[in-house]
């Protein structure tokens, strides 16, 4: 395995990834949600 240096990652670039993640999350429940009251 290659071993990537964290150093290389900015801290924006994470906290991007991050929100991203949290954002697909809640839009993945809203979507069950609406299906759920159908």
């Amino acid at each position: 395995m290659v071993s990537h240096d964290v150093s290389e990652e900015t801290p924006g670039t994470v906290l991007l990834v991050a929100r991203l993640h949290v954002d697909l999350c809640r839009l993945a429940s809203a979507i069950c949600s609406s299906r759920a009251a159908l």
